[in-house]
This record gives structure tokens, sequence and C-alpha cells, in this order.
């Protein structure tokens, strides 16, 4: 009888222990074999090592039972505040090891030749930002204007943005669809810039912001700022580089002189843990254009009318009107209240307006700008090719 009493008492404990192993020796059917009289040798000599094994549970569970009774309750668990600076000790070792491998190698004393080749590379660089411009090839597409935030995990793409990040500002890539992703970044037939099937039209992007995760992952912040077309390949490894050219409406004009005051940095809080970015890059009131002398290649043909006229954008507008009415009572009938229901369109997508337009914005850029923006922030086209069809559009009115 107390064997059994005993017996039942641990049962009980070692089901309500989280241990796997405590719990498949919880099971009824072996405490009552084991506890059963034996009617032959054989049977003896098993019950003998079951019941061994059932003392040394026995023991062990008595000895959880006298560590539990006895451990401190309501304190903070030690390991946890180890664990965090454990990884934070991690975090701040790869950084370092970061800065060490994709630093740049003209410090050394015994390289001045290199270090001035270098120094004139780097001002090449900065002449025509595109003449070196790294690839991010995805399965999806970015437009003019919009904001996208990354998580990058795979190697060759941290290594991109781990090196870009060093160099000097802006900090440009490229975007570029490639279906299927890295899946797919070695087949021959999306290989560029030949390839039957590898898209040479992107839109390039500039890096805003990066925070370094402790798991070794990035999230970058990044905003196009306009489109690009490949014509060499420079590097494959250990992602592509290419040297590309500029690609404008013919109705641009001076893209250059506009960069500064179109794509601003402002919108972006980004965390450890957290990121909050507005979905469209807002205008930048303070920068005044000036002009530059880049060669560019131009998608249209001279046009003799205004082919973007304020009938057209007027078009444009009443149709968002629409859809966000459209969608607001979808929002009510499913219960939505009102007030919540209300759509309320991105700021710098309302300062496209005619009426909230600088003055000296010419109405050309204006409305190229509003022909990217409208499908980005509203998600009316497929991101991949159908996005690909914007990109490749000679025309604001194409669009």
């Amino acid at each position: 009888g107390f064997e059994r009493f005993v017996l039942s008492r641990v049962r009980d404990t070692c089901i309500l222990r989280t241990n796997r192993k405590a719990r498949d020796f919880a099971r009824p059917e072996l405490f009552t074999r084991a506890f059963q009289p034996a009617t032959s040798h054989s049977q003896f000599r098993h019950m003998t090592r079951e019941r061994s094994s059932m003392s040394r549970l026995l023991l062990a569970v008595g000895l959880c039972g006298t560590c539990a009774a006895y451990a401190p309750t309501g304190s903070p668990r030690p390991r946890r505040g180890l664990v965090v600076r454990r990884a934070e000790d991690r975090a701040e070792q790869i950084k370092k090891l970061n800065d060490m491998f994709y630093g740049t190698s003209t410090t050394t004393t015994d390289a001045a030749g290199d270090a001035s080749t270098d120094a004139a590379s780097a001002a090449d660089d900065a002449a025509d930002p595109l003449s070196d411009l790294p690839l991010w090839r995805v399965q999806w597409n970015a437009l003019p204007g919009e904001r996208q935030v990354y998580n990058v995990h795979v190697p060759h793409y941290t290594a991109l943005f781990e090196k870009l990040v060093r160099g000097p500002k802006p900090w440009y890539f490229g975007h570029i669809l490639l279906p299927g992703g890295s899946a797919n970044l070695r087949i021959p037939k999306y290989a560029l810039p030949d390839g039957p099937e590898a898209t040479t039209l992107g839109t390039v992007m500039e890096c805003l912001a990066v925070e370094r995760r402790t798991d070794g992952c990035l999230v970058v912040v990044s905003q196009g700022v306009g489109r690009f077309r490949v014509r060499d390949v420079k590097r494959t490894l250990p992602h592509d580089v290419v040297d590309a050219s500029w690609v404008l409406d013919k109705e641009e004009g001076d893209h250059e002189a506009w960069r500064a005051f179109e794509f601003g940095p402002g919108g972006v809080k980004l965390s450890s843990t957290s990121a909050e970015v507005a979905e469209l890059s807002p205008l930048r009131l303070d920068r005044a254009p000036v002009q530059s002398g880049i060669v560019v290649e131009e998608m249209a043909e001279p046009v003799d009318d205004d082919t973007a006229s304020d009938d057209v954008e007027q078009r444009v507008w009443d149709a968002v009107a629409v859809d966000g009415g459209l969608l607001e009572q979808i929002l009510m009938a499913d219960g939505t209240p009102a007030e919540q229901a209300k759509i309320r369109l991105p700021p710098s997508l309302l300062a496209l307006k005619p009426e909230a337009a600088p003055d000296a914005w010419p109405t050309a850029r204006r409305r190229l700008r509003l022909s990217f923006a409208v499908p980005a922030a509203l998600g009316l086209v497929d991101v991949a090719e159908g996005r690909q069809g914007l990109l490749e559009a000679g025309s604001t009115a194409d669009r």
C-alpha cells in the first residue's frame, strides 16, 4: 500500500514535469506492470530491471522536488541577462570583423601607387555613380520615388550592403527584377547583360539607413531615385556589379538638377526592433536645383503636344478618389467604424497635386513623379511584371 501511494504521487509529479523522458516513465501501464507479481523467471528479471529504473526515477524526482522547494521565487533568471550580453558581444564582434574585412587597403604604407589609383577610381565613381553599380536582383520591382525595407540575410547581399555603406555617399545600388530570386542568379538564361531572359532595366536605389540585427541579418531602408540600364558587367562575385546609364523620359529635362529636391531622406525611423518608414520619399523644399551635364539614355522621341494634359492628370486623381471611396464603403460594410475606415493618402502623394506643388517645380516632372507614385502607393499593378511594364514605358502619358 505504501509503495502504491508513493507510486501515485511520483506519477502525478512526473506528469506535471515538462521533461519528455519523465512523462514517458509516467505511463500508467509501466507502473502497473512494474508492481505485478512475477509468474516466471524471465518476467522476474524483467520486473527487476524496471524496478531498478523506477528507483532511479524516484531519486531523480526527489532531487528535483527538493531543488524546486528551495529555489528562490520571483527573482530574475541570471542566465537570461548573460545570454543578452553574449548576443550583444557577438554583434559587436561581427561589426568589428566586418570593419576589418571591408575596410579600404589605401592605408597601408607600402602601397602608395595603389592608393593613388584607388583615389582616382573613387573620383571617377563620384563623377558617374552608375559606373560601378552593385545589383540587388530579386523577384519583385521597385519604382522611382518608392520606399522599400529589405531584410537582407543571404551572404552575397549582406556583403553588398556592408561594403556599400562604408563608401562615400550617395549609396546607390541597382534594384532589378530576377524571377526566382537568388536561386536563379547563376542560371545562364538570366545572366547579364545578354541572357535571353535577363532583365536589364531597373531602378536606381539610394540606401538611406542600415540596421544590423544580432542574428547577422541587415535591415536596409532604400528609396528609388531613377531608372537605369545595364551596359556591361564588371564583376559577378560575390554579387553582380555593372556599368550602367540613367534612363529618362524625354520630358524629364535635367534630372540631376531636381534629384535632391524630389527624393528627400526624411520619414525613416529604424531601430534594432522596429522600422517606421514613409511609403514615398518626401519633397525636400530646402534644396534648390543645380545644373549637371551627365549623358543619359532617352526613352521617347520628342512630342509636339502635351500628352500628359491637365485632363489626363485630373482623371488620375478622380480614379484615386473613386477607388478610395469604394474601399471605405467595403470597410464600413464589414463593420469598421467610419472614422477608422477613412482612407488617408500618404502626404508625399498629396504633395504631388497641382495646388500643393511648389510653383518652381516643372509640371512635366511633377506628372512624371505622379505616374510612378500612384501605383507605388496604392498597389495597383503586379509587383513583378506589372511594375516592369511601368519602368519600360517611354513616357509619362504611357504610364
